[in-house]
This record gives structure tokens, C-alpha cells and sequence, in this order.
């Protein structure tokens, strides 16, 4: 709906020289393309780092429905709320692999208990 209400729609430039769009703006139109076509893989870097709540739950559901269409994600993320959507992750420490495995044994070992329920409780709300 966003990007339908843009003069240029898909074709709006996103670019610093582009049009006057917020961080979010820009993320959301960018998500879209490369949504287009439905992919069989996604690398999203930081996918939500300009996003309003709005924004976020709208990513969520984008992550949700990827999931059930099975297309592969490949995000890099710090919030719990995008976490809490993958299957597996992979921590990396100094350029070397310090955990993977499924989402819940890597969290135990590197996230303290606390930690954890605090991002759950996030994504409940």
C-alpha cells in the first residue's frame, strides 16, 4: 500500500539522491523489490534498523509469510522480535563461527535466561 501511494510506486528512488523518503520509507520500498518475483532466497541485512512499529509488524508478517511459502531468509538482526522468527541461527565472534543450531540451543548458550524471556515477552506484546 506504501509504495502504491508514491508517485513513481516501485520505481521511486530510494538512493540519497532519491526522493524525500524516511530510513523506513526507504526500507520498506527496498523490501518490496526484492520481494518481487518471490524469490527462493532473501539476504536482508538489518531489515527493521529504520522501522516504525508499524513497519516492524508489517516485516514480521512479510518474515511469517516467507516462511510458510517456504523461501530461505538470510538475515543479520539483533532484535529478539526478528529472532524469534528463525529456524537456525549462526553467531559469529571475530570473523569465526562461535554457535549454530537451531534458534532456542543457540540462544540458551550465548543469551542469558533473562535475556531471552525479555524478548518473548516483546513478541507476545
Amino acid at each position: 500500500e506504501l509504495i502504491l501511494g508514491f508517485a513513481k510506486g516501485y520505481a521511486t528512488d530510494v538512493g540519497i539522491n532519491g526522493e524525500n523518503l524516511s530510513g523506513g520509507q526507504r526500507q520498506q520500498v527496498a523490501l518490496a523489490r526484492a520481494l518481487y518475483g518471490m524469490p527462493r532466497l532473501l539476504v536482508l541485512d538489518e531489515p527493521n534498523s529504520n522501522l516504525d512499529a508499524d513497519g516492524e509488524r508489517a516485516l514480521l508478517a512479510v518474515l511469517d509469510r516467507l516462511k510458510q511459502a517456504k523461501i530461505t531468509v538470510v538475515m543479520v538482526c539483533h532484535k529478539p522480535s526478528l529472532l524469534a522468527r528463525a529456524d537456525k541461527l549462526l553467531v559469529l565472534k571475530e570473523g569465526s563461527v562461535a554457535a549454530f543450531g537451531s534458534r532456542d540451543q543457540v540462544l540458551a548458550s550465548v543469551m542469558p535466561a533473562k535475556v531471552i524471556a525479555m524478548g518473548a515477552r516483546r513478541e507476545r506484546a
